[in-house]
């Protein structure tokens, strides 16, 4: 080759490596752009630069060690080179159509993006999922099966009897606006964000409280003491231990309720946990993973991602069936250990978990007592116990085990309710002492609480457990009196239902109300979640029973029960109004009863005098009469199912929630822990204590 063409070779085109000249021949046949470029720098091959680079190696290894010693280096190289030439593909298969999805989708089809999905091509906002409490419309189908006893029912009900609301913006630019106000999404957790956040020790001394001091005192799921242990001693702990996960979801939970999870790398613990998880797990059956299957559920459910929760508490729970967890421990064993113990109250928690997701969705109960033989756990402080330890006295004071107890109880008596009026299929005469019976159960299983259940001296973190257990059984109470008024044979029995229902709703405002006015210190986001999803249910009772036409509300029961709903709707607005000051769905919920007041108040003027509470005016919000509105086809509504069954039979001109389409929290479409219920009883004398100034729920 002449010489001139060796020395041009170093600026050739890099299509076809050529001899330089623009265009060259075969770009120019082929319809090519020439390219051409530099050598390449690079590093001479000397023993100096060799040892430069090993050291520089061995250094980027500490520094790793150092901002993570769980990080095993050689591993997770190899995960990187894994998963490159996966990502290339799923980059490539996002825009194509398989086989796998059909055309049309099965109407209860549902497709939640993970928190950190890497193939997610676009960021989903808290805006366009489904919610948690699953209690605002969603405009998607793929939400999954609601039954009858959800409360989308109750969504159904109001969006009739409003009128319709204007559409803030189409399909399309809305897509667009999430599109540009979204986070980009990173494809994978960023390893040296989370590497960083667990070099921190206080950090993550303070993610681990926050979950015991918040989260583990209402569920212990977690022996503190125990894995406190382990955590001391992780790095000898297998890398493929479900403990790991668990770890990981700790810290995910703890950044939740601190309320750190609106910073950028938020979802990084709830990643890490969700990298350690695989389908080895399902392999190997112990008490850790039944725990990690069922905190990440309960998390998921808290997120936004109910029905991915949902399965994963579904999991947990076939576990536990798989560990005999439902039986006591052989009768050849010799003495009653804290480990026998744990596991009862592991059973019990997967039990209440199951019962709540299932009223809440209105999906069928998969948990029975007909089979289960395990004891309720003891009220123990078992804090200074190891597992070997024989199970210590029960004590008469509040314990981390108070609340899962008297919620245990309760599922029992919520899943009866769900079986006799909503999952229910035949067409029996309905009689009403069913619902009276249940009452009974109910009020007996209030007198049976302990005093500190009612008294004011307790600790002051036992304050929030007990309000939600109280709680609880109100709502269960009212979808008891709800669900019989649908199926009542005679005028008088269900007019009884309704007078029920209404004075509960009436109750839970009040204990809610007064619990958020006297306690604000203790409402951390996982207690306003409650707080928002049981008060925002309540108040849409009481305005479905005066936005029904005439022919089918409760006769006038006199001025008195008037002004007292006049202001229980005045303290849910008030109460919202105070909780949205930190709490996107207390805003949203809020949003929505202001829609219902404003179309009420565009209706005749109300016949009642109107005062001012102690935070504004109160709402002139007044009964409906005249024409019925025109009926409209009922919607089907992705929305907190606990309220579907509440928006039959009505007939709102419009859908109060349109253009709201996330509640607490947002990204699926059921987040809800396990449903509310509450307990808190109206002695003979219901309606005279009611409102008492400054009432602290029992």
């Amino acid at each position: 080759m002449p010489k001139h063409l060796r020395q041009s070779k170093s600026g050739a085109c890099t299509e076809c490596q050529c001899s330089g000249s623009a265009p060259c021949a075969y770009c120019a046949r082929s319809n090519k752009q020439c390219i051409f470029s530099g050598p390449p720098q690079r590093t001479p091959l000397t023993r100096q630069n060799l040892d430069e680079l090993e050291h520089r190696c061995r250094a980027l290894r500490r520094l790793l060690q150092k901002l993570n010693p769980d990080l095993d280096v050689e591993r997770a190289l190899k995960q990187m080179n894994r998963d490159e030439p996966l990502a290339y593909v799923s980059n490539r298969g996002n825009s194509s159509i398989t086989e796998d999805n059909p055309a049309t989708p099965d109407r209860f089809d549902w497709s939640e993006a993970s928190l950190v999905s890497p193939a997610a091509e676009t960021y989903q906002s808290p805006e366009e999922g489904p919610d948690g409490m699953a209690s605002l419309p969603s405009s998607k189908c793929d939400t999954g099966y609601l039954g009858t006893g959800s409360g989308s029912s109750l969504m159904e009900t109001i969006s009739h009897l409003l009128p319709a609301q204007p559409t803030l913006a189409t399909e399309g630019e809305r897509s667009t606006y999430r599109k540009s106000v979204g986070p980009t999404n990173k494809g994978r957790p960023d390893s040296l964000a989370l590497a960083r956040s667990l070099s921190d020790t206080a950090t993550t001394a303070r993610l681990i409280d926050a979950y015991f001091l918040s989260y583990n005192r209402a569920y212990p799921i977690l022996h503190e003491p125990t894995f406190r242990e382990r955590y001391h001693h992780r790095h000898q702990i297998h890398e493929a231990s479900s403990w790991h996960p668990i770890f990981y979801t700790v810290l995910a939970i703890g950044s939740w309720i601190t309320g750190a999870d609106m910073e950028p790398d938020a979802y990084d613990f709830y990643a890490a946990a969700r990298s350690r998880m695989s389908l080895r797990m399902l392999e190997v059956g112990n008490i850790l993973t039944v725990q990690a299957f069922l905190l990440m559920g309960n998390y998921l459910q808290k997120r936004d991602r109910p029905n991915t929760g949902y399965n994963f508490i579904g999991i947990a729970y076939r576990m536990a069936l798989g560990l005999g967890l439902h039986r006591e421990p052989q009768s050849g064993t010799k003495h009653d250990t804290l480990l026998h113990e744990r596991r009862r109250v592991l059973w019990w928690i997967v039990y209440s978990f199951d019962s709540g997701f299932s009223l809440t969705t209105g999906r069928p109960v998969m948990a029975s007592d007909s089979f289960i033989e395990t004891r309720l756990p003891r009220n123990i402080d078992d804090s200074k116990y190891s597992m070997d330890s024989t199970v210590p006295a029960p004590v008469d004071h509040p314990t981390h085990y108070s609340a899962v107890i008297t919620q245990s109880q309760l599922a029992s008596i919520s899943n009866q309710v769900f079986h006799e009026l909503f999952s229910a299929t035949g067409h029996h005469p309905f009689d009403m002492k069913l619902p009276r019976g249940i009452e009974h159960r109910l009020k007996v299983w209030r007198l049976s609480l302990p005093a500190y259940f009612s008294t004011h001296n307790i600790p002051d973190w036992f304050r929030g457990p007990r309000a939600v257990v109280l709680w609880k059984e109100q709502n269960v109470r009212m979808l008891l009196w709800w669900g019989s008024h649908r199926v009542c044979n005679s005028t008088a029995d269900r007019n009884e239902a309704l007078n029920a229902c209404e004075y509960t709703a009436m109750e839970t405002i009040q204990s809610i109300s007064a619990f958020c006015n006297e306690s604000p210190d203790a409402l951390h986001p996982g207690l306003t979640w409650y707080a928002t999803y049981f008060l925002f249910q309540a108040a849409l009772v009481l305005n479905i029973f005066r936005l029904q036409e005439p022919s089918v509300q409760a006769p006038h029961i006199g001025r008195t029960t008037e002004e007292l709903w006049l202001l229980s709707v005045t303290r849910a607005h008030d109460c919202l109004g105070s909780l949205s000051q930190s709490s996107k769905p207390a805003s949203r919920c809020l949003e929505v009863l202001e829609r219902i007041k404003h179309y009420c108040q565009s209706r005749q003027p109300s016949s009642l005098p109107v005062t001012t509470s102690a935070t504004g005016a109160l709402p002139n919000i007044t009964s409906i009469t005249g024409n019925t509105l025109p009926d409209l086809q009922p919607a089907t509504f992705a929305a907190d199912p606990a309220l579907q069954i509440f928006l039959e039979n009505t007939s709102l001109e419009t859908d109060p929630f349109e253009g709201i389409e996330g509640f607490p929290g947002t990204q699926e479409l059921e987040l809800f822990d396990y449903l509310p219920l509450s307990g808190y009883e109206l002695g003979e004398g219901e309606g005279s204590m009611l409102f008492t100034s400054g009432t602290h729920p029992p």
